[in-house]
């Protein structure tokens, strides 16, 4: 866990989602790229309950990804890349397995107040905020009709703000993953408390969300980081602790971490085969 931790907190700066890259609010016109646009909305089967899905209060799995494509040479964490062939046969395998992505609000609306899932739900959800998040994930999760989630970080980070409306549109969540991606165990209780509801209050104001859920930098946390979360308003925060995140721990859902090495057979054995 500690090796985890220190690998992350460097992810901001290391691939490319640190404070070179453009700007949240570079780009408020038009979806950039023509890759996705607000008629996909009714293409993403999942953004709502559908016909069929029942009650559930079980373990969910939550999958994490970083970036999807070809690590640099120079990659200093090459295991956070995922190949987009590898992710697409992962996404190929859930589908025909059964899965059906949906988001983490909609998991805690089953767990909480009697909403409804399909079968075997899972959640894949994507950390930082990298350009291949929406130039791949999103088209390839369209596909499927799934939803995503992103957890993004307030500021630098490589999405157009134009891109992450398009993710939205498509029935994406957004939940907040700080400003800075600082280890939050380390910080005094004001800056926790930017870093904590700060980054909620600038993702509410400039996309008009919810933004209901949270993510732990690198999946550090304590007690004290639990308490600025739930005092900011989140009702989840999700953590890098393996297995499948259950309803009695809402402040410290677990996550199955996605790697290079993966594959499909490492996908399967994160979801009991």
């Amino acid at each position: 866990m500690a090796a985890a931790a220190a690998l992350g907190i460097v992810l901001g700066s290391s691939l490319g989602g640190g404070s070179s890259g453009p700007s949240r609010r570079a780009t408020t016109g038009g979806k950039a790229g023509g890759v996705a646009t607000k008629d996909s909305t009714n293409l993403v089967r999942n953004a709502t309950p559908q016909p069929g899905w029942k009650p559930h209060t079980g373990p969910v799995p939550i999958l994490e990804y970083h970036v999807l494509g070809a690590a640099p040479a120079n990659a200093p964490y090459p295991e956070l890349y995922v190949s987009r062939p590898a992710f697409h046969r992962q996404m190929d395998w859930l589908e025909e397995h059964g899965y059906e992505a949906v988001t983490l609000e909609m998991v805690e609306r089953a767990w909480y107040h009697g909403g409804t899932l399909p079968a075997k739900p899972v959640v894949l959800s994507f950390d930082d905020g990298y350009r291949p998040q929406f130039t791949y994930a999103l088209p390839e999760l369209r596909r499927h009709g799934w939803p995503g989630v992103l957890n993004l970080k307030a500021e630098g980070s490589d999405l157009y703000t134009s891109n992450v409306e398009a993710m939205i549109d498509a029935g994406w969540e957004l939940a907040a993953h700080t400003i800075h991606h600082q280890d939050l165990t380390t910080l005094g209780a004001g800056e926790l408390k930017e870093e904590v509801a700060g980054s909620r209050a600038i993702l509410r104001r400039e996309y008009g969300v919810a933004v209901a859920n949270f993510c732990y930098p690198a999946g550090r946390f304590d007690a004290t980081v639990i308490a600025a979360v739930e005092a900011a308003g989140y009702t989840g925060a999700t953590t890098e602790i393996p297995g499948a995140a259950t309803r009695n721990a809402p402040y410290e859902l677990a996550r199955f971490e996605t790697l290079g090495s993966s594959g499909v057979p490492g996908l399967a054995e994160d979801l009991g085969g």
